[in-house]
């Protein structure tokens, strides 16, 4: 058992911080995406656009359900596989779900063989147009501030995030014309493990080049972040707050160092936490 599993186990909580002014300078920033860079609401209708979507990747396929049988097995698959990722912030090192047990299992569990077979090469292509079509995502108020003030202070990010499909994540960001300012991007669909699972963080960290215990990790659930927080032993656990974030379904015996309304108030924070500190390096990006 790691000392970051049996600290969790014996029930330490983290130590909150009374004052920001006593919270340490980061060396290296861990930003989850969804309820932090961005905050998203749900379309009207996702399910059906996505069922034209396979329809389509199926070409004329004989066997292919209708499109409203579709659209009700995308809607059906959705919600399982929310009440999966539910339980999986319980296991300490959960794995996340490959695109094609998404696509085979939660979708097209009852297709027939053929129709499955014919759908399995276009796993990754029906998840990505999943997590496109769920959202409609927009930058939080502050966002870009922050990754263009880290970036003046050659302070690294790394985005760590949860994701059917990482690459909904790294298109959005590059057409936000943000990437240039992060030293990478990790999703849980490229990597087969989600968080809570600490090696996420671990691996962000990794990343940056930084220990994780000098990190600051932001995230907007107490259940699935500030939780992998305490497992992987960062610096400081950021809670962020989101109205669109989903509703926690149990406690967990983890509370976080810092809470934040959105990254605007976040970079207040680490403003202030610089300006006692001149001569940390700063250049113009």
């Amino acid at each position: 058992m790691t000392n970051h599993e049996s600290t969790y186990l014996e029930g330490t909580l983290p130590k909150m911080t009374t004052s920001t002014h006593d919270l340490p300078i980061p060396k290296a920033l861990l930003l989850d995406f969804g309820g932090v860079l961005v905050t998203s609401r749900r379309p009207d209708n996702w399910q059906r656009i996505v069922a034209e979507t396979i329809v389509t990747l199926l070409d004329g396929h004989p066997q292919t359900p209708t499109v409203e049988r579709i659209t009700a097995d995308v809607a059906a698959g959705a919600l399982a596989a929310k009440s999966w990722r539910n339980a999986m912030s319980r296991p300490f090192a959960p794995a996340e779900l490959s695109h094609e047990s998404y696509v085979l299992d939660f979708i097209a569990a009852d297709w027939p063989d053929a129709a499955r077979r014919a759908l399995q090469p276009h796993s990754a292509a029906i998840c990505y147009a999943v997590n496109d079509a769920a959202e409609h995502r927009t930058l939080r108020d502050g966002s870009v501030e922050l990754l263009r003030w880290a970036a003046q202070r050659q302070l690294p990010v790394v985005v760590v995030s949860n994701a059917l499909s990482g690459a909904v994540h790294r298109d959005f960001l590059a057409a936000a014309k943000l990437t240039e300012f992060l030293t990478a991007e990790l999703y849980s669909d490229e990597l087969g493990i989600r968080k809570p699972n600490p090696q996420l963080l671990i691996q962000g960290a990794q990343a940056a080049g930084v220990p994780v215990s000098e990190c600051w990790y932001v995230g907007d659930h107490l259940d699935r972040d500030v939780l992998c927080g305490t497992r992987a032993g960062v610096g400081v656990n950021v809670l962020m707050d989101d109205p669109a974030k989903s509703e926690r379904p149990f406690s967990v015996p983890v509370t976080e160092d810092l809470a934040v309304a959105d990254p605007a108030e976040l970079l207040t924070i680490l403003q202030s936490l610089w300006s006692d500190r001149p001569s940390l390096t700063s250049v113009e990006v």
